[in-house]
């Protein structure tokens, strides 16, 4: 009677990965990656061009910017004038006044119309011409010495006024 092996009995786990549910998760990442990180399963990956003519306008718009001007329209004979303060539908300027401050892209004729500067009896002048940003400087330094300008501390206490007459308001 010899020893007996001991007999152990065999339990057969069965922990398999279900392989649909994991194979649609990694085919859904992967066309989520190509879609947010435009992958280009063709190895081409371009990079967009513009068309000459959108070419051409980005270049002209890229040069507008650099290429600004701060303004002034200036009264050309005394007169009334359209005033855009509060309760002042018009303003007394005397020829020479500044009656607007400004900026543009455009220049004098891109921004006003030779009609209408004959119209409002003004005209044009560039006080200062650089960037965008520069210009839009430059015009608020313009707008707030204005109070102090001898044309504006000429005139009588009540008829002093915080910004241009056809500057509505601070921007």
């Amino acid at each position: 009677m010899g020893a007996e092996k001991p007999q152990f009995e065999e339990t057969i786990t069965n922990h398999q990965t279900p392989i649909r549910p994991l194979l649609t998760g990694v085919a859904i990442l992967f066309i989520t990656l190509m879609i947010f990180t435009k992958v280009d399963i063709n190895g081409k990956n371009e990079i967009p061009q513009l068309s000459p003519k959108e070419e051409a306008k980005l270049q002209k718009r890229l040069k507008e910017i650099d290429d600004s001007e701060q303004y002034a329209l200036i009264a050309k004979e005394d007169g009334w004038y359209l005033c855009n303060h509060p309760g002042r539908p018009t303003f007394y300027l005397h020829a020479g006044e500044v009656w607007k401050y400004g900026t543009t892209t455009k220049q004098q004729f891109g921004r006003y119309t030779l009609t209408f500067l004959e119209k409002t009896k003004v005209f044009y002048i560039i006080q200062f011409q650089g960037t965008i940003a520069e210009c839009l400087k430059e015009e608020q330094r313009k707008m707030y010495y204005y109070p102090y300008l001898p044309e504006n501390l000429a005139r009588s206490e009540i008829d002093r006024l915080p910004r241009p007459p056809y500057n509505s308001k601070m921007q």
